[in-house]
This record gives C-alpha cells, structure tokens and sequence, in this order.
C-alpha cells in the first residue's frame, strides 16, 4: 500500500483502514471490494459487467474487456491506496453478481456514492439496501457530513433513491448535465 500518497483517503477518519479487507453486509447482500481475485469472477459475467460500465458512463461505445481490464487494474491500486471504495454486491446467500456500489471521487467538502444493480434485479429493493448501507459505512468511517449523488434527470428510479435518503437537489449540475443531490448523514 502507498502510504505516501498525498491524495491517499483523506476522507476516512482511520487513515490506516484496510479498504481492500472492508466488507458490508445488509440482510441480503454482501458488498466486497474490487480485487484481482474477484476478476475471475467478472470473467463470468463479461458481457453483462461492460453493459453496466457503458450505461454509467453513458457511452455511446460499450467498452472492450481489455479497456475495463485496464480500468478494473486503477481501481484495485485505487482501493489499496485508500483513495476510493469500490464493491461488488452479491446475494449473501446465493453469491449471485446482483451489482456494483462506491464512495469515490473524494473532493473537499464531499465524495461520490453510487449503485448499479442488473436489471434483472432491479426493483426488488437492493438498490435501496445497499445505498443505506453504504452511507451508514460513510458515516462510521468518513470525515463527510453529506455525500454526492449525481444522476441523469431521465433516471427517475434514482432521483427517488436520493429523495427517499433525504437528497436535497443542488442548482448545480455535472460536466454531463446530470442532477446533482447531497445525502446528509
């Protein structure tokens, strides 16, 4: 781990924690952090994974494995460095792939927080389970009194998600004209 970063998680009240062994548990699901390990497991659910990548970024272009292994590489070094906290989530008891959930993008006064679930999944409530979780693990472990949900105005399941976690919609918008909602712990 390169603990002479400067960028390194200054947003976490420990600056020793261990992302890369952190894990949250909710009644349904387990979210684990990005790892080479688990890449073997994306192997599994390419297609779907690199779908998932082009809707978060809202690309025209779906990108190639070996552009999402380059950007799945950042993220781990990311991780192990404290400056990020990506997760897969899975179904506790199944282990099933059911998406992605992360803090990222420190800034001064605030940090992403972010979900993904598969459609096929989607609208039974993991999205809610999960974005509870993670601002309750902001909460515990983070410097931040509100986090940074950004969303296309056309995603009204998402709109809802920050609304029901009392998101107070920022005049402010993204580089892409996204909403932007602050999460107030």
């Amino acid at each position: 781990i390169n603990t002479h970063n400067k960028s390194c998680m200054f947003f976490l009240k420990n600056p020793h924690l261990d992302l890369t062994k952190e894990s949250i548990e909710t009644t349904r699901c387990l979210l684990l952090p990005f790892s080479k390990k688990s890449w073997e497991f994306i192997e599994k659910v390419r297609e779907e994974f690199l779908l998932a990548n082009r809707n978060l970024w809202i690309s025209p272009f779906t990108p190639t494995f070996e552009e999402e292994a380059r950007f799945f590489d950042d993220m781990i070094e990311k991780i192990e460095n404290r400056e990020v906290f990506e997760c897969y989530i899975f179904d506790k008891l199944t282990k099933e792939f059911l998406g992605c959930a992360w803090l990222n993008s420190p800034e001064e006064k605030r940090m992403n927080i972010g979900i993904w679930i598969k459609p096929d999944k989607q609208g039974k409530w993991y999205g809610t389970e999960v974005y509870e979780a993670l601002i309750c693990w902001a909460r515990e472990h983070t410097v931040y009194s509100y986090l940074k949900h950004s969303n296309n105005p056309e995603n009204r399941a998402s709109a809802e998600l920050a609304k029901r976690f009392w998101g107070i919609l920022q005049d402010e918008k993204t580089e892409n004209n996204n909403d932007i909602y602050h999460i107030p712990f």
